[in-house]
């Protein structure tokens, strides 16, 4: 019988029936059931029509389950196989699957089918079930006795129920919409606790931002420009959990006396190399609006540079490079943030600490190479799994964007670089 155990404690966590599990703490066993993912029913949900096929892609498409929807798209598989029925409100017939419409249930969208018996005009009513994520938390309360806390139910973003002063966490249970019977991949047993930062006398900022260094423990004046993708322009999250404000707060108090300014220019949707090949009017033009900043700091996000690769790293960086240091500023590359699951090649959210991406890799290795200070968010998304968190639940878009507790992630590793914490939020 499969089983996760703890590296740290004394856990191991077993799945034993559909809805069963069994936990084992300290050589003492005990059972638990798990109620199965919350299913909603939705009942005539309109839209205004059924859209011709697009080549967009599946985010971008018009018609959506509305109610089975994150924050831009429907979560992937949430809503339930064949449940749906459309109608064409005109004349209340119910339209047929495969010759009136199409469905992607992985993006959760809605097409016209081209030849079929309805309009792609008629506007239409459509009924069907999703099903929710929720985390539950096996507990173990001061004396030492386990129990089951139940979590919240969310479409997108299910969190961690609290726990009160005392009590342990033991491991979590992970319901997604596509869970029919508990397997392994549902438990995340606490393997290790979260990471603290490296605290050091000589930081890598000492080393690789000498001139950021010093101005900061001289109390001077210090601007950080913040360069990135959606990530940085962050139009899904308050500004105050943007990565850029929570790291600036930190690095605020690590150094109270400097007087710290931030800019940002993040470009949705887009690569860093796009910043080159734009006019020098235009707001994300490289040589006026990134290096001609002449920021103190530059720090780099871009999990969408993922996409070219290695290459991205090859052609582009160096010139980065160069033009920062033409221009005084230093730089630290962030790796990025992991993504969903398909995007990034894994089958599901365990044993993720190694991140396959080409271009995560190149990165790590220029910037030992060129003496670019790295902040590695990327290794702490790889141990999320051990901390009892499947990643996947990390976006407001099931996609790309991370929750607020995911930009913290870009933080803890950007002050590392400083030699603290700077109290974390």
């Amino acid at each position: 019988m499969s089983m996760i155990a703890s590296l740290v404690l004394a856990v191991a966590m077993t799945p034993v029936g559909d809805w069963q599990i069994s936990v084992s703490v300290d050589g003492k066993t005990e059972s638990f059931a798990i109620d199965p993912p919350t299913r909603i029913e939705v009942k005539n949900e309109r839209h205004p029509r059924l859209p011709p096929p697009s080549p967009v892609a599946g985010w971008r498409k018009e018609c959506k389950f509305l109610a089975a929807r994150a924050w831009e798209c429907t979560v992937a598989h949430a809503v339930v196989p064949d449940s749906y029925v459309i109608t064409s409100l005109p004349d209340g017939r119910v339209l047929a699957n495969g010759r009136d419409y199409t469905v992607d249930l992985l993006w959760g969208t809605i097409e016209w089918k081209p030849g079929g018996e309805v309009s792609t005009n008629v506007p239409v009513s459509v009924s069907y079930a999703y099903r929710m994520r929720r985390i539950d938390s096996i507990v173990r309360g001061t004396d030492g006795r386990l129990s089951l806390r139940k979590g919240e139910a969310h479409v997108a973003t299910p969190v961690q129920p609290a726990l009160a002063p005392n009590e342990t966490r033991i491991g979590n249970v992970f319901l997604d919409a596509q869970t029919d019977s508990l397997g392994v991949r549902n438990l995340f047993p606490v393997l290790e606790p979260p990471p603290n930062p490296i605290s050091s006398t000589t930081p890598v900022a000492a080393r690789l931002l000498p001139r950021t260094w010093k101005k900061l423990n001289q109390g001077t004046t210090v601007t950080v420009l913040a360069w990135g993708d959606s990530v940085t322009s962050c139009g899904f999250l308050p500004d105050k959990d943007k990565w850029q404000e929570q790291f600036i707060r930190r690095l605020r108090r690590r150094f109270p006396k400097a007087d710290i300014r931030l800019v940002s220019n993040g470009w949705g949707g887009r690569c860093s190399n796009n910043f080159l090949r734009v006019p020098e009017a235009d707001p994300h033009n490289f040589t006026n609006k990134v290096a001609g900043v002449k920021a103190d700091l530059v720090i780099s996000e871009f999990v969408n540079d993922c996409g070219y690769g290695e290459k991205i790293v090859r052609e582009d960086y160096p010139r980065f490079l160069q033009s920062f240091r033409e221009v005084g500023s230093e730089w630290i590359a962030m790796t990025p943030h992991y993504v969903r699951l398909d995007w990034m090649g894994l089958k599901d959210c365990h044993e993720s600490d190694y991140d396959p991406r080409p271009f995560v890799h190149a990165l790590r290795k220029f910037a030992a190479e060129n003496g670019v200070a790295l902040a590695d968010a990327s290794r702490r998304w790889g141990h999320l799994w051990r901390e009892g968190i499947p990643f996947s639940t990390m976006y407001v878009n099931d996609i790309n964007h991370p929750v607020a507790g995911g930009m913290t992630i870009f933080a803890d590793a950007l002050m590392e670089l400083f030699g603290g914490d700077g109290g974390r939020e």
